[in-house]
């Protein structure tokens, strides 16, 4: 094989491989809290750092999401049809959140497990 086709084989090699780790990225669905009048659509979620969650307002009534561990779960008033999309940050964390329009319902309350890859290998390696 000459120097020309060793090169031209090593770039379609090189490109089906971006295209497959393209389709993991793509095959991976961000997770949505659904708010209606009956609670939160999961009260447990697990994602990883980094996830981006939305929470749609599919209820009739507004609602308000707030985390005291994890403030960038906080929202503003959140009127129904509303999205809020949030970038998690880095894990690992737990994050539990509530409706501030409706503290006492358990149904608008939940909590989110922050997982990050990376972090727990390094912490692992340190032993």
């Amino acid at each position: 094989m000459d120097r020309k086709s060793m090169k031209v084989s090593a770039l379609a090699g090189l490109t089906a491989l971006c295209g497959c780790a393209g389709l993991v990225r793509e095959a991976r669905q961000e997770p949505v809290e659904r708010l209606d009048a009956y609670g939160i659509s999961a009260p447990f979620l697990t994602v990883e750092s980094g996830t981006v969650l939305q929470f749609i307002n599919a209820d009739a009534r507004p609602h308000q999401i707030y985390s005291n561990d994890c403030g960038e779960l906080s929202s503003t008033v959140l009127r129904p049809g509303d999205i809020y999309a949030v970038g998690i940050g880095i894990g690992p964390k737990v994050c539990h959140f509530q409706d501030l329009l409706a503290p006492l319902s358990t149904g608008y309350s939940g909590t989110l497990q922050v997982h990050d890859e990376q972090e727990e290998r390094r912490l692992a390696t340190q032993d």
